[in-house]
């Protein structure tokens, strides 16, 4: 029986997200089918915990690069326009908790700033 929800690449989809690792953000497209946004396709994040930008059960608009063969998970690349534009501050970083995010953010200024000042 063929999903009454086929992806095929370069659709644009609203997904939610159902789970945050390391190595990237799973996103549910609907009942039948599922995907995975590579941490390498986070612009604006390297060498940074997806968790930190992300929450569980936030919507975002993915792009399908590739579904697998069964059509029941695809390879998904975040659309920037969606989410990082809109979250992007003077330094890449939403402050959206306020001083939450401050607090998080701080270690890593006064670091960059120490290694800029080294050079």
């Amino acid at each position: 029986m063929k999903s009454r929800y086929e992806f095929k690449e370069g659709d644009v989809i609203e997904g939610r997200i159902t789970g945050i690792q390391p190595y990237g953000i799973f996103i549910k497209l609907n009942d039948e089918c599922s995907g995975l946004v590579h941490a390498t396709e986070l612009e604006k994040l390297e060498n940074e915990n997806p968790s930190r930008f992300f929450k569980i059960g936030q919507s975002l608009k993915v792009k399908v690069l590739r579904v697998k063969p069964g059509g029941r998970q695809a390879v998904l690349k975040l659309q920037r326009a969606t989410h990082l534009k809109r979250r992007m501050g003077a330094r890449g970083f939403e402050t959206e908790n306020g001083f939450l995010q401050l607090k998080r953010q701080l270690p890593i200024w006064v670091r960059e700033a120490k290694n800029n000042h080294n050079r």
